[in-house]
């Protein structure tokens, strides 16, 4: 079996579920550097086609982030984000 068969489908995850930031997780904004999501930050999860929208509340201004899907899978598989059931 190979890896890209063993990665779930987007069926197999909700359209929107919660997630905590237990690890180093970043993002990069545009052509800048990668930044990092607090660790402990709860965040809300969208599911899209290749990607996955994390968004969450900093310092009361909402902030919204695209993972790849690959990406966001590896930091769950590595326990650097916990899906919150």
């Amino acid at each position: 079996m190979t890896a890209k068969s063993e990665m779930p489908t987007n069926t197999e995850m909700p359209e929107h579920f919660k997630a905590r930031i237990q690890g180093k997780v970043q993002h990069r904004v545009g052509d800048g550097q990668l930044e990092d999501i607090p660790v402990g930050q709860e965040v809300l999860v969208d599911v899209a086609i290749a990607s996955m929208v994390v968004s969450w509340v900093s310092e009361g201004q909402p902030v919204t982030v695209t993972l790849a899907r690959e990406e966001f899978l590896f930091y769950v598989d590595e326990g650097s984000i916990a899906i919150l059931q």
